[in-house]
């Protein structure tokens, strides 16, 4: 495991007991590609593949939608096994979903809020193809470039998310595209406080602990700029989601 892995295992690790709370859009992005899904895979007792369960917003889901016979459950976080410890017919596989040997073929493979972490979608879509038969299904959701742009532009921090056509394109080359949708979805929160606790207790960056500690002076002008440059509408400091959605049949 490289550094960089250890670090997001260990963030998500301590985000365990609070990530559901503080889970709004990747609640919202999980529902939606589970009812996506549902429009194009009809699979009696299937067999599902799910990559970056987490804590199981979209595993619930696809249990109770899809009854699969046997559910996967992959995440890179161990601890997550424990959410999963008294769910039938859901098996935990823990790793990176980029290198974990995946038992055998499904019917479909599932994630949701997880690839921005996968890196090379080509890759990941590839891998995909050779764990599903011809027609055999991926759902997937990630979050597109202006996620957490407030963050970006204020700290200098955050992920390099790609933009909607080329998140499409690098998909579509192994998956007929049967649905795609994007979004835009911004939070209001009263202070940076506020709102930097929330990116903790999500887990999804690294912002929230950064290399100095957030000391009065630093929170209070981080505060200020916040306001001055990303004002909710309705009040407060305004952190932006773009969530994208792919629903494709193996080619």
């Amino acid at each position: 495991m490289t550094g960089r892995e250890a670090l997001v295992v260990s963030r998500f690790a301590r985000a365990i007991a609070t990530y559901e709370g503080q889970a709004t859009v990747q609640r919202e992005a999980a529902e939606r590609l589970a009812a996506l899904m549902g429009e194009h895979f009809h699979v009696l007792g299937p067999r599902i593949l799910e990559l970056g369960c987490g804590t199981g917003l979209l595993t619930r889901r696809l249990l109770a939608r899809f009854a699969p016979a046997e559910l996967v459950a992959n995440d890179l976080c161990p601890g997550m096994a424990a959410c999963f410890a008294n769910a039938p017919r859901v098996r935990f596989l823990a790793g990176d979903a980029r290198r974990v040997a995946w038992p055998g073929i499904f019917d479909a493979v599932a994630t949701a809020s997880a690839a921005q972490w996968f890196g090379d979608l080509g890759a990941f879509a590839a891998r995909c193809a050779e764990a599903l038969p011809p027609g055999g299904v991926l759902a997937l959701s990630a979050f597109g470039p202006a996620t957490l742009r407030e963050v970006a532009a204020l700290t200098g921090r955050g992920l390099a998310y790609p933009g909607f056509e080329a998140f499409v394109a690098a998909l579509g080359g192994r998956f007929a595209p049967l649905a795609t949708e994007r979004a835009v979805r911004t939070l209001a929160f009263a202070d940076a406080r506020a709102a930097l606790r929330h990116l903790r207790e999500t887990g999804v960056t690294a912002t929230a602990e950064p290399s100095e500690p957030w000391t009065k002076a630093r929170l209070e002008a981080l505060d200020a700029a916040w306001r001055a440059r990303f004002p909710h509408e309705a009040g407060g400091l305004a952190l932006t989601y773009e969530p994208f959605w792919f629903v494709g049949a193996r080619r």
